[in-house]
């Protein structure tokens, strides 16, 4: 029983946070060297979409290999660009869910996010320290899903370092931050097409807790894990299996089957024009 009137709303909304992280990654690209239009910014983001179903959202490295073929960047300097937009990502969503818990006085969740904020700095700090950078290398090697890439991860340590200087951190942090803030208040007007009467912080813990958990998985895109946690948090407020059920589908649908299309669709303009 969902209120269709909500959902331009919505879709505002998600269009609006494509539009922010476009922009995040133009400005990622222009600290390295790597000069394209903002409309090919565009068009090159949303077709990294298309494999936004990957463990980590890493299959959107495939953005590199559209670099490589259309304008001849080496992988190993557009590589790290990737990386950094799900580092800031993970750092936007857990800085949000930082101040749910001390609004919420929940000191579990204070408590993890300043741990995985810390782990977040620590790996953005190596970008200007190489023993540092070692030592995570050493640590990513032993996971089987990034061994593959530890010898990427080398290559790309200059640029990576590139990346994590003070201004262009300042501003792709804030814009990470405005970003996952935008998404919050999507997630919230969702809520209200249910009827649902629970206020946006809330919401927003319900939603990011449950996406959080599924990324650190490392299950593609969290399919299962973060549905069923989800339903779990609001069936203890009260909420019938049914409707955060659809609920939580409504919300897939928006931000991964349908910018996954999306993706699939800029992809192939993408490749075809260019």
């Amino acid at each position: 029983q969902f209120d269709f009137s909500y959902l331009p709303i919505i879709l505002a909304f998600v269009f609006l946070g494509i539009i922010i992280k476009s922009l995040r990654q133009q400005l990622l690209y222009k600290q390295i060297k790597v000069c394209i239009s903002f409309k090919t910014g565009i068009l090159l983001f949303i077709s990294g979409l298309s494999m936004i179903v990957t463990p980590g959202g890493s299959g959107e490295l495939i953005k590199s290999y559209y670099l490589k073929k259309n304008f001849g960047y080496p992988l190993a300097k557009t590589f790290p660009t990737v990386i950094m937009e799900r580092l800031l990502d993970l750092t936007g969503i857990a800085g949000i869910l930082l101040i749910v818990g001390l609004l919420l006085d929940n000191y579990n969740i204070i408590s993890l996010m300043l741990i995985l904020l810390s782990t977040l700095s620590l790996i953005f700090a190596s970008g200007k320290k190489k023993k540092l950078f070692n030592f995570l290398l050493s640590i990513i090697e032993k996971i089987p899903i990034l061994k593959k890439q530890a010898s990427s991860f080398s290559e790309s340590y200059q640029v990576f370092g590139e990346l994590t200087s003070g201004k262009i951190m300042t501003k792709t942090l804030g814009l990470s931050f405005f970003v996952w803030m935008t998404d919050a208040i999507m997630i919230y007007f969702i809520f209200m097409g249910f009827n649902l009467n629970f206020d946006i912080i809330f919401s927003t813990f319900s939603m990011y807790s449950s996406l959080l958990l599924g990324v650190l998985t490392m299950i593609p895109a969290g399919i299962g894990v973060t549905e069923v946690s989800f339903v779990e948090i609001l069936k203890s407020e009260g909420v019938d299996t049914a409707t955060s059920t659809s609920l939580i589908i409504l919300f897939r649908l928006v931000t991964i089957w349908f910018l996954t299309v999306l993706g699939f669709c800029a992809t192939r303009y993408f490749l075809k024009n260019n």
